[in-house]
């Protein structure tokens, strides 16, 4: 099959019938036979990035979830979810969601992130070497389960972007302050990307299957995005090739996707677009609208720029912007700042204080609140950059 086969076929809603249906379309699709989960141990790598349910498109859909854990115990593999969620344990966010209720009833172990090893590769640009979960090592098959949404840093999070959930709990705050550029962290993910494609002394097969049905659009990827309809589910062997073809489907700029744009020039699998080939519908049989992309990724997209300078971002990046009227003061925007630029309220205070000298702008704290009550708000300046 020439090229880097992407399916990409209709499916409008989460109904086991039909999602099992597409999935197996989607496999037939882009070549690869199922019977090679038979006597695998099977990583089940979904987006769960806070405790949300499922019609806020935050995390991969549970039955999305359910339908490729099936499909694997049918050919004889053995499932294992594997995530690492920023805050919260990965035991609190399945009993949190109806992953609870999936992962008892289909019999799917949930493996520990505790414990990680490194992966080492020396094409990686900057970060050859990288932690990882243990549990990756001892999988022979890595099914990506990516939801499709915006980004308020990289613009869009898709497959590469999702694997970023390989590395545990807090230690990915790190990562912000090593490369808080969008640019910069990118690059970063791309790495990540690399090492896990080339640095396992047995490579792992790669699948990413894509949940496109209800997706998010906005200031994504955490509570203060909008759901919206995308109705597909994509197939790919390969990531950059699978992003590449979701946003260009999501009416988004391909352009702007950094992530995707900086993948097809490390060559891993494709090294254009010219070489991924779309199968299944076409993209004019979709009737949803454009979506709608995160207010900050203007900017943040604007690669180069001195956005370590104190001032500049003071005057010219949007800023996270904590709202009194939805704020709990449950503090999670404070665990995860990789900054230190929050802190707890003042004496009576009902939001926490944000220091924006320190503040990088990653926006982690917006990913993480449960209460969608950090927003974006301008720079003083801001507005010279749009005219």
């Amino acid at each position: 099959m020439a090229g880097c086969p992407v399916s990409v076929l209709k499916c409008q809603d989460y109904s086991p019938e039909n999602l099992r249906k597409t999935i197996m379309q989607s496999l037939e699709n882009i070549g690869f036979d199922p019977q090679t989960f038979h006597g695998a141990r099977v990583a089940l790598k979904p987006n769960l990035l806070v405790p949300a349910p499922p019609e806020k498109a935050v995390i991969t859909h549970h039955e999305f979830f359910r339908a490729a854990a099936r499909i694997v115990k049918e050919y004889g593999g053995d499932p294992v979810l594997i995530e690492s969620p920023s805050i919260h344990s990965t035991d609190r966010v399945i009993k949190k969601t109806a992953y609870a209720q999936v992962v008892a009833e289909e019999g799917v172990e949930v493996a520990s992130v505790d414990k990680t090893r490194t992966l080492n590769y020396a094409g990686s640009r900057r970060y050859k070497h990288v932690d990882v979960a243990e549990a990756f090592f001892e999988a022979d098959i890595i099914i990506n389960l990516p939801k499709f949404k915006t980004h308020g840093l990289t613009y869009v999070t898709g497959a590469v972007k999702n694997m970023f959930g390989a590395i545990p709990g807090l230690q990915k705050s790190k990562m912000h302050v090593k490369a808080p550029a969008a640019d910069e962290f990118s690059e970063f993910l791309l790495d990540l990307y690399g090492c896990l494609l080339y640095g396992f002394d047995k490579p792992k097969t790669f699948l990413h299957l894509m949940d496109g049905i209800i997706v998010m659009e906005g200031e994504g990827p955490g509570a203060s995005g909008s759901p919206a309809r995308m109705d597909a589910i994509l197939a790919s062997t390969d990531a950059v090739a699978l992003d590449y073809v979701a946003t260009t489907l999501s009416g988004l700029d391909v352009e702007k996707a950094l992530i995707t744009m900086r993948g097809f020039e490390r060559g891993f699998n494709v090294t254009s677009p010219e070489e991924v080939q779309w199968i299944g519908d076409p993209k004019d049989s979709f009737t949803h609208k454009p979506l709608r992309p995160s207010r900050g990724t203007i900017l943040s997209n604007m690669v180069r720029w001195p956005i370590t300078s104190k001032r500049f971002r003071n005057l010219f990046i949007d800023r996270p912007v904590p709202g009194q009227e939805k704020c709990t003061l449950c503090y999670q925007c404070m665990k995860i700042c990789p900054a230190g630029a929050i802190s707890k309220a003042g004496s009576g205070g009902k939001k926490p204080t944000y220091d924006y000298n320190k503040c990088i702008r990653c926006y982690c704290c917006m990913e993480v609140c449960p209460e969608a009550a950090i927003e974006k708000g301008r720079g003083r300046l801001q507005w010279l950059l749009r005219m």
